[in-house]
């Protein structure tokens, strides 16, 4: 364990030493939620204020981006050096992508829960009140299972620029599908029955029942999933990474 904590703890400075990784992290969304809720404000009603759809939605955008973190830190050239001494020394070959899943998690937690708090302040963002622990919950399974899914892509492409087009595609396409920058269900019946296949529907929809409906009907099916989801793509991880083909 002191092995897998050493690399750990370098798996975090990179991350939180990287300028434009907290800017992604923490200003971007900040400021695109800000705006966004600005611009549409009065388009939601009362009950749901404009800063409160997007102040989840978009948060659900950037749980998407943990994958690109993870992939990142896991397979950026800058990274990869130190990394090779790793391979080599006498620790599990696993170690190396199960630190960055990890480290990217609690990342993303860190400076996910930093907006959520000031958004909550600056913009009086509804995260659920006393429910709050159910969305910290279900966005931490997100969290955790898209920094996977990073991660694991890389060790099915080995390339991390491939990685990122495919992924920015997906999450794209995810996104708009689920709702997150607009609602979609009155445009088509088509539309509405295709945005099922997006994560971000599911995450969203939990999220919003919970905090304004107080409905945990999908609370257990959809943290269940996640977890599932997760512990597939860390096993896949633990089989298909080859520190050989990484260097």
């Amino acid at each position: 364990m002191y092995k897998f904590k050493k690399i750990f703890m370098m798996d975090l400075m990179n991350l939180f030493t990287n300028p434009m990784w907290i800017f992604y992290a923490v200003g971007f969304p900040t400021v695109l939620i800000l705006i966004l809720g600005f611009l549409m404000s009065g388009s939601y009603g009362q009950t749901v204020t404009s800063y409160d759809y997007y102040g989840v939605a978009l948060m659900i955008f950037g749980v998407f981006n943990a994958a690109t973190f993870s992939a990142n830190s896991f397979i950026e050239e800058r990274i990869k050096s130190p990394n090779m001494r790793i391979v080599y020394s006498p620790v599990r070959p696993f170690f190396i992508p199960f630190s960055k899943i990890l480290a990217t998690s609690f990342f993303c937690a860190v400076t996910y829960t930093f907006v959520s708090v000031f958004l909550h302040f600056a913009a009086g963002v509804n995260y659920g009140g006393s429910d709050i622990w159910a969305i910290f919950i279900v966005m931490l399974l997100s969290i955790f299972f898209f920094s996977a899914l990073g991660v694991l892509v890389c060790c099915l492409l080995k390339s991390e620029g491939t990685t990122n087009q495919i992924l920015s595609f997906l999450f794209a396409l995810f996104s708009i599908l689920g709702g997150v920058f607009f609602p979609i269900d009155g445009l088509s019946k088509a539309i509405s029955a295709a945005s099922w296949i997006s994560p971000a529907k599911w995450i969203l929809m939990v999220s919003l029942r919970i905090i304004y409906d107080k409905d945990f009907s999908m609370f257990p099916p959809v943290c269940g999933g996640l977890i599932l989801l997760s512990a597939v793509s860390v096993f896949l991880c633990s089989r298909l990474f080859r520190g050989e083909e990484y260097i």
